[in-house]
């Protein structure tokens, strides 16, 4: 057996799932509070600094090859 991957899909999935800093004290925000599909295809994350309290929003396309 031959393992075959798609490098876009799997880098499509890394953006998705990857922590991101939090915008004012840089703090990992590892998870998401909340994420949803948006209309036109795509997924938004709803993120909550445990440090520090601020609340922010990242965006990602759903591409499909």
């Amino acid at each position: 057996m031959q393992l075959h991957t798609d490098r876009p899909k799997l880098a499509g999935i890394r953006s998705f799932a990857s922590p991101v800093r939090c915008p004012r004290c840089e703090d990992w925000m590892v998870a998401p509070v909340v994420s949803e599909f948006v209309e036109g295809g795509g997924i938004r994350h709803y993120w909550e600094c445990e440090a520090c309290g601020e609340s922010s929003t990242t965006a990602f396309p759903l591409t499909t090859h």
